[in-house]
């Protein structure tokens, strides 16, 4: 017989701040800012730049790894519903400790993407579309150019960050349209490609058939599957406000699906048509996506291309602003009840009454994501000076903090199975435990395989910078993450104010207070 409830040790400064918690999240706003967290432009060229192989992959990995986590998310998302999301899933599976890095690691890596990558892109765009070239220098030196990309950056991060610190109700819609945007730049990005085609301008050597049977097993894993899977998730992000949803149990298997599905077309498509419409010299790296926009445009008069591309480059930075606010969003609050739960000071996890949003942890994430930003632009101005050299370092270390968090929450499944077996769950991974077994691998398998191979990939991928610098980006910070994640659960323990009471957890609901403590 299925039990109605289990029994867990919370804080009494998270019962207080889940009372300013509003519901304001509907299954429609569910979708697609599901889509608008799986499906990112920033690592379109990324990925096409691997050549055919990676379009094959991506195909494989959607049905071996989006897949099972999709089916593995529906079940944990509408079973343990409370505010946090990964952070709940992770304590109930193996405690406190092994949640805490879960839930730093998870948070961390959204700030640096946003400083990182995302601000990277934004003014790749400004540039591309607005100056003609990636390489154009605002002012025509580099500390002029440096000042001015710090400030536009700056823009984009805190614009951001306000979206997340405002109430969800207004949030989401940055989440929301800007999937909206993302799916029409899409389409116009199709639209021009086959003009450009029956135009008869995509003249060169093609890609052909030949290229998309997998060949480079050091590309495959250094290269192609990491950013395949920092691609493919974000299924859970939305848990992140679970307590915050109007009804989880229905709404999360239901907008896993439809939002899965239509990240997979939308990559499918336009991956296959970058890699087969454009020639081999037309792909690049860290502006793929932008460069094949400026490409195909050329079958545009002169003026229209011209006005059309100051739109793309704002329709771009909305997109890449949405990609960033719904994680900052949903893993924001994960952080939050994280530090209430005492693995953090639990100031960090203050929720604001006016606006039910943790803004301590969203000010933390603005304040990390401009540090981010400082450091790319002045590595990028006055060390590498090449954007593509940029992005590969920046776009490691954000995968890698990401992939490495999945290897926490997948198998907090498996364990929540077994530690768990009779509580009642709205929807269950067919096949038993060995669907259930079936679901966890696959994708762990995949996430450890990306962590393994982002922190030490093929000499041939990081030729451009040199072994010794790529890996000291990589294994200095998370050697930093690590010491702050300890001393920050120190911190949480050690605050006498904020004590532990015993709750009961009902299926789907909200906290209720238990008896003693």
């Amino acid at each position: 017989m299925a039990s109605s409830s289990i029994r867990e040790v919370t804080t009494s400064a998270t019962l207080e701040e889940k009372k300013k918690l509003r519901k304001e999240f509907n299954y429609f706003d569910m979708i697609f800012y599901t889509v608008a967290a799986i499906i990112g432009i920033d690592t379109l060229g990324a990925v096409s730049s691997s050549g055919g192989q990676a379009l094959t992959w991506l195909l494989i990995s959607a049905v071996t790894f989006l897949l099972p986590y999709g089916l593995l998310t529906s079940e944990m998302g509408s079973t343990f519903t409370q505010e946090g999301g990964v952070y709940e899933w992770c304590k109930l599976a193996g405690g406190r400790i092994f949640a805490s890095f879960a839930a730093m690691l998870y948070w961390i890596s959204n700030p640096l993407w946003v400083g990182g990558t995302l601000a990277v892109t934004a003014i790749a765009a400004i540039k591309i579309f607005w100056f003609g070239s990636s390489s154009y220098k605002f002012g025509g030196n580099n500390v002029t150019d440096a000042i001015v990309e710090m400030v536009i950056a700056l823009l984009f991060i805190w614009g951001t960050t306000w979206c997340a610190i405002m109430s969800l109700r207004f949030g989401k819609l940055l989440s929301v349209y800007g999937s909206f945007v993302k799916l029409a730049l899409l389409g116009v990005f199709l639209l021009l490609t086959i003009a450009f085609v029956f135009g008869g301008h995509a003249s060169g050597q093609h890609l052909g058939a030949s290229d998309l049977v997998p060949h480079n097993w050091g590309l495959i894993v250094s290269a192609i599957l990491p950013v395949l899977i920092f691609n493919w998730v974000g299924f859970e992000l939305q848990n992140g406000a679970g307590e915050e949803m109007e009804n989880p149990q229905r709404d999360v298997p239901r907008s896993v699906i439809r939002a899965g599905i239509t990240a997979v077309l939308a990559y499918g498509i336009v991956i296959a048509v970058i890699l087969f419409a454009l020639t081999k010299d037309q792909l690049s790296n860290a502006t793929g996506f932008l460069s094949a926009f400026q490409v195909v445009s050329t079958v545009l008069p002169g003026p229209i291309a011209t006005a059309l591309g100051w739109i793309v480059a704002l329709g771009v930075v909305i997109a890449l602003a949405s990609s960033g606010g719904t994680w900052i969003i949903g893993a924001d609050r994960t952080y939050a009840i994280a530090a209430l739960d005492r693995t953090a000071p639990h100031l960090l996890g203050r929720f604001s009454g006016r606006y039910g949003t943790p803004i301590a942890v969203n000010a933390m994430s603005g304040i990390v994501a401009s540090l981010a930003m400082f450091a790319a632009i002045i590595v990028n101005a006055f060390g590498t000076g090449n954007i593509a050299t940029l992005f590969q370092l920046v776009l490691g270390f954000v995968i890698s903090t990401t992939t490495l968090s999945y290897l926490f929450i997948f198998p907090a499944y498996l364990i929540l199975r077994y530690k768990y077996p009779d509580i009642r769950r709205p929807y269950r991974v067919p096949g038993g435990m060995v669907g259930a077994w079936i679901v966890t691998l696959l994708p762990l398998t995949y996430a450890a395989i990306a962590s393994y191979f982002i922190l030490w990939p093929t000499d041939a991928n990081v030729s451009s910078v040199g072994r010794l610098t790529y890996e000291l980006t990589q294994f200095v910070p998370l050697g930093i993450i690590a010491l702050l994640t300890i001393v920050f659960y120190v911190w949480g323990q050690n605050e006498a104010s904020n004590q532990d009471v015993i709750v009961d957890i009902a299926p789907g609901s909200e906290f209720s207070a238990g008896a003693g403590e």
